[in-house]
């Protein structure tokens, strides 16, 4: 072990992009420290050590407790030898160095603003492009493409309106819009998802302006007669802003359809209870009443609101049957999740609980 003290591997892994954070001791995974921590780790990242191995259970609680002033970003579990195990979001692996002998656990946390940055939220998306694009050969591409079309099928935008995907991703929601015959643009703040939007407009047949920008600054300037965002607002600062700024991309008169992750479905809560690491958009997403509310309170008209993606265990079979190969079973989950949402959206899209993603259609006010 170096000279670097008891946290050595993880300080040194942590100075890879810089000065390591402060070192905070915490008494446990409770309220005890949930104070003093979360004033800390509000203004700056911060490392707190807690005794022992405290579950996972725990460790979400006070992640919830620390919620939105900082966000758990990563873990590090010492025990009894030195071993030192990392967890992330989506990824686990052993040091190779070893630290002073635990048990211990240690938290890595970042203030919300830093997490949802528009240099991270840039970062993030130009290093998992790919990821967000699809794969046709893929049994779960049907489910794929589906959730993007009814995005456009539900916006319905007339022959030669203009259209904005704006929060593009790979620009299939933009595209689809194209398909029904509008006019459309795109943005995304990647500058690698904006080169795969283009790449797919032009293999699809369409023609597709795509730029990169955020919402808060956008590239375009003229308004459009119908704007579309789908799964962005969750990785916004402040919706209010977001939702300003939207507001502004849209013709008077215009139509917004704006979707996004429901974090009130049985699948998200159920991840929220038991995995203390997420995705900082999971703990930042809104409601769909929610985002209403805000709507409605700068003068939209709610046309239409729908959930769709059924929640636990669709998901999870779907992501086993693309490991097994077994095309027939994403079939049958894809012809569930459509009728499920189309049944959901008849008797009036109530049920919050049974669906991962909603969507709202707005009309903005004419000028008087």
């Amino acid at each position: 072990m170096s000279d670097d003290g008891p946290l050595a591997p993880i300080l040194k892994e942590l100075s890879a992009g810089g000065a390591p954070p402060p070192v905070l001791e915490l008494p446990g995974a409770d309220a005890r420290g949930a104070g003093a921590l979360r004033q800390a780790a509000g203004a700056r990242a911060t490392l707190a050590v807690l005794p022992g191995a405290p579950d996972d259970a725990a460790l979400a609680a006070l992640r919830d407790a620390l919620w939105p002033a900082a966000h758990l970003a990563a873990c590090w579990r010492v025990d009894a030898e030195g071993r030192v195990r990392r967890r992330a979001v989506g990824e686990e692996a052993e040091l190779p160095a070893r630290a002073a002998p635990g048990p211990r656990t240690v938290l890595h946390l970042r203030p919300r603003a830093e997490a949802l940055s528009q240099p991270v939220t840039r970062a993030k998306f130009d290093a998992n492009a790919a990821g967000w694009n699809g794969n046709p050969g893929s049994p779960t591409y049907a489910h794929y493409r589906w959730m993007r079309r009814l995005m456009a099928q539900i916006a319905r935008p007339p022959r030669g309106a203009t259209a904005l995907d704006a929060g593009c991703g790979t620009g299939w929601v933009g595209i689809e819009a194209a398909r029904l015959g509008a006019r459309a643009s795109a943005f995304d703040p990647s500058p690698a998802m904006i080169e795969l939007a283009r790449a797919n407009a032009r293999d699809t047949g369409v023609e597709l302006d795509a730029r990169v920008g955020f919402v808060e600054d956008a590239p375009f300037r003229e308004p459009f007669d119908v704007v579309l965002n789908s799964g962005v607002i969750s990785f916004a600062p402040d919706p209010q802003v977001f939702l300003e700024r939207l507001d502004a991309l849209v013709k008077p008169g215009g139509l917004l359809v704006i979707g996004d992750i429901n974090p009130l479905a049985r699948g998200f809560r159920r991840r929220r209870r038991n995995h203390p690491l997420l995705p900082v958009r999971e703990l930042n997403g809104l409601p769909r009443a929610e985002v209403e509310r805000l709507l409605v309170a700068r003068g939209w008209r709610i046309e239409a609101r729908r959930y769709y993606q059924l929640t636990f265990p669709v998901p999870e079979i779907m992501a086993l049957a693309e490991q097994k190969r077994a095309g027939w079973a994403c079939g049958l989950a894809l012809a569930a999740n459509r009728a499920g949402s189309a049944l959901d959206a008849a008797f009036g899209a109530h049920a919050a609980g049974c669906f991962d993603s909603w969507i709202l259609r707005a009309r903005k006010a004419s000028r008087a």
